[in-house]
């Protein structure tokens, strides 16, 4: 019994058993990868962006567009929201795998969706 107390000291007392319970399995899918060296991005299953310059982002392993105009492109990854913000952007290709953004990139912001 007062061990149950000191573990949520550790994680922080406004997460729940269910948040330090998906917290430890995300934990060990990057600690899987590393001892297999197989790539996080599958494991973890994580999105991947790759950007040239300020003209082109590639886009790989994410689950939809969630708002597109000339001067926000917003896309949902795992669990997270990226939004790409410049001007005269446009979708160049976009598939199942991947997609490409090209026009002046000014910003792009990482959003954590909070964990239910």
């Amino acid at each position: 019994m007062k061990y149950r107390n000191l573990y949520f000291i550790f994680y922080g007392a406004d997460m729940t058993r269910r948040d330090i319970f998906k917290k430890d399995i995300a934990d060990a899918g990057e600690r899987f990868a590393d001892t297999f060296s197989l790539p996080k991005d599958m494991v973890v299953n994580a999105t991947l962006l790759h950007m040239i310059g300020k003209s082109d982002i590639f886009i790989e392993n994410f689950k939809g567009i969630v708002s597109y105009t000339c001067h926000e492109i917003i896309i949902k990854g795992h669990k997270i929201k990226y939004c790409i913000c410049g001007d005269n952007l446009a979708i160049e290709y976009y598939s199942n795998e991947d997609m490409k953004i090209s026009g002046q990139i000014n910003e792009v912001k990482v959003v954590r969706e909070a964990m239910r």
